[in-house]
């Protein structure tokens, strides 16, 4: 049995996840964490952050006829969350089969696969999971399905340079490749879709929503799932409040 997973993030080229730098890199220097702030709140910011740059705000690209070309299954469910984090708890048991995954597929601009600046090497995250120490987020719920024999490939956004920029380093060996248009030769039983609203600004969500609904397959909001889409629409508050400035 096989798994898609994609991260909305794949179409929002960053420079620090190896985009060209562009001429206002500065822009994009966030602090991420998977929080209400993050989420939600801080995009009002970072578009007036924008605006005061004289910067169009920028959108998601290439999603358009990206589902085409997978092979889904017609019963596949369609999980899908604001993190990629419960994307460790989806098994072939969920589906009545058994086992590990035949194969994975992360479709990412991060390869989710533990960072050596949180572990040095995964047996010192697996002995941190095994005493309940090690917290699963989307950084590193690859590492559940390693665990679990499942074999892993990470296909990274065709807007990324190379492999050079950002230099990966995760604690297992994984294939990691840029996206190059073609599809892995196999039909996926299950698909796993995130948002990624602590990476991807809140003005994309329609673009999500388009995103979501053309997947040939069932939607099903993940049981765990906390979030708001469409979140706040923070163009309208800021022109709002720019009214309400300007009125006195």
């Amino acid at each position: 049995m096989h798994l898609l997973v994609v991260d909305w993030d794949f179409f929002f080229p960053t420079p620090a996840a190896g985009a060209p730098l562009g001429d206002h890199p500065e822009l994009y220097a966030w602090p991420v964490a998977e929080d209400a702030d993050h989420v939600d709140v801080i995009w009002l910011q970072r578009l007036r952050d924008f605006q005061k740059a004289g910067v169009e705000l920028p959108r998601c690209h290439g999603y358009q006829d990206f589902w085409s070309r997978f092979r889904i299954a017609p019963e596949a469910p369609v999980w899908y969350a604001d993190s990629n984090a419960w994307a460790s708890q989806v098994f072939p048991s969920n589906l009545g089969g058994d086992g590990p995954w035949d194969s994975i597929h992360l479709y990412d601009a991060h390869h989710d696969c533990g960072y050596k600046l949180n572990d040095s090497t995964f047996d010192e995250w697996k002995a941190k999971a095994t005493s309940g120490k090690a917290r699963i987020s989307a950084e590193n719920w690859m590492l559940v399905h390693y665990w679990n024999r499942s074999l892993l490939f990470v296909h990274f956004p065709p807007w990324r340079e190379s492999m050079t920029r950002p230099s990966e380093q995760p604690l297992i060996l994984v294939r990691m490749t840029i996206d190059e248009g073609d599809a892995p030769d196999v039909t996926f039983d299950a698909v796993f879709l995130c948002r990624s609203g602590a990476w991807v600004p809140s003005w994309c969500d329609d673009q999500f929503e388009t995103f979501l609904k053309g997947c040939p397959a069932r939607p099903v909001e993940h049981p765990r799932n906390v979030w708001r889409q469409p979140r706040a629409d923070v163009e309208r508050m800021e022109s709002l409040s720019q009214r309400i400035r300007r009125s006195g």
